[in-house]
């Protein structure tokens, strides 16, 4: 897979309360997760970047934009195609983020929080760890 991908999240409600639920994703590859709240709304996380490393992201609270750009050339900061997507936990997707990519966070709400399933270990991501200045490839607003 070299192109992001999103995969839809199943909503279950009735009088107990509500189910989420995604059979279409597998957790086989996950080697370690981990979340990020954001403090305020519109705060920006970028950018971080991976080689090799998938990372597939879950909104689980509130409303984050997610920036990704696919990197031609990760020592010179030299980026080709920019994909923009909404996470919303209200209507849950998981964004698949396959390896080439930087990508930027920025919360919409104040109270977003996203969860991170990445197939690889802590040392390999370090190994695999390329960090750009938050204004280098895209313009917030």
């Amino acid at each position: 897979m070299n192109k992001p991908k999103l995969i839809p999240v199943s909503i279950h409600k009735d009088e107990r309360g509500e189910l989420r639920y995604c059979n279409e994703f597998s957790l086989n590859d996950s080697k370690r997760f981990y979340s990020i709240s954001f403090k305020r709304k519109d705060q920006i996380r970028a950018w971080q970047g991976h080689k090799i490393e998938t990372k597939s992201i879950f909104p689980i609270q509130g409303i984050t934009k997610i920036v990704l750009v696919k990197v031609e050339d990760f020592e010179n900061a030299k980026p080709s195609e920019i994909y923009e997507f909404i996470l919303d936990s209200n209507s849950p997707y998981i964004l698949i983020v396959p390896g080439g990519y930087a990508n930027g966070f920025q919360s919409k709400s104040k109270d977003s929080t996203i969860m991170i399933f990445s197939d690889s270990s802590l040392d390999d991501s370090k190994n695999d760890d390329y960090r750009f200045d938050k204004n280098e490839f895209y313009k917030w607003n």
